[in-house]
């Protein structure tokens, strides 16, 4: 015989075993994390910060590697400017990544915070200047993790 508290107990229990594969589900893949960071940071915004004036058209391909259709007309488009810049000032820049934070958004999207650190010379700076950038990217893992936003460091702005 079930007592009263045996059946409350038993009915508050059968919810959660029910919503258990949901919740479960609903976790991220183990690996996503590094699969974020590896895409994002190490892959795509070290790559975006790594600049040779004499290279112009390999970092063309850096910056809109694994990005949307969308996305890559609107960096191509930006790009097109920066070209003239960055050979007129003979800009060559390494960068390497400092840290990043991975953050589930949901619903297989994902955040990276990519603090990538880099040196720069130019005519300007010939003895060349270091700095830390940010670069804030969002990946869709339902679409073979594409890059589907970019944003630079808020703190910037």
């Amino acid at each position: 015989m079930i007592s009263r508290g045996s059946a409350a107990v038993l009915m508050s229990t059968v919810p959660l075993a029910a919503l258990g594969p949901a919740v479960a589900h609903a976790a991220p893949a183990p690996g996503d994390e590094a699969t974020a960071r590896r895409i994002a940071c190490e892959q795509y915004a070290v790559g975006a910060a790594t600049v040779d004036y004499r290279e112009f058209g390999q970092w063309r391909a850096r910056l809109t590697r694994g990005t949307t259709p969308e996305l890559a007309r609107t960096l191509t488009d930006a790009s097109v400017g920066m070209e003239s810049l960055y050979r007129d000032l003979q800009w060559v820049s390494t960068a390497g990544l400092a840290g990043a934070e991975i953050t589930s958004l949901g619903n297989d999207t994902w955040r990276a915070t990519c603090f990538v650190r880099i040196r720069t010379t130019s005519v300007k700076a010939p003895a060349g200047a270091s700095t830390v950038s940010v670069y804030n990217v969002t990946l869709d893992k339902k679409r073979n993790w594409q890059i589907t936003d970019i944003e630079g460091d808020p703190a910037a702005r």
